[in-house]
């Protein structure tokens, strides 16, 4: 399973990049705040991955060309959206990661901290989409997730 956790942190540079790309792009500045919490959230989960990548001699790479380059491609295809059929695309998007990291975590043997962690990041981004779906800021889901692990 501690592939599992190379491919989460994959996933964050992936998000970095992604999340990036829409708050340089997407028209709708009222949301500028709301990308940079998400950018917040993935760069605060690859930093807390990084022991858990050393422990097990997996090599990283922080800046991923690939990966960047993936979240950008992605990030194009949607950044024109606009807002009520982006919330519900990403939410959709979301929402298999969100249950896939969830049983990660109710499976893992070792490494439940970094485990506990993949899944809650996701369970926090899958929330921010279900409350903007809802009219609400996620940005607070996000701020209480970095909270969190901030402390830890």
């Amino acid at each position: 399973m501690k592939e599992h956790i190379h491919t989460a942190y994959k996933g964050e540079i992936y998000g970095i990049s992604f999340f990036s790309y829409f708050a340089n792009n997407y028209t709708d500045k009222s949301h500028y705040q709301l990308w940079e919490v998400l950018i917040d959230v993935e760069v605060l989960t690859a930093k807390l991955l990084e022991p858990y990548l050393d422990k097990h001699s997996i090599e990283f790479d922080k800046h991923d060309t690939d990966m960047q380059l993936k979240g950008i491609k992605d990030a194009k295809f949607w950044v024109d959206l606009p807002w009520n059929q982006l919330v519900q695309t990403l939410t959709n998007w979301v929402e298999p990661y969100e249950e896939k990291y969830r049983l990660w975590a109710e499976d893992a043997k070792e490494d439940i901290h970094a485990f506990t962690l993949i899944a809650d990041h996701e369970t926090a981004i899958f929330q921010c989409w279900k409350a903007e779906i809802n009219g609400t800021s996620g940005v607070p889901v996000l701020l209480r997730f970095i909270k969190q692990y901030s402390t830890v």
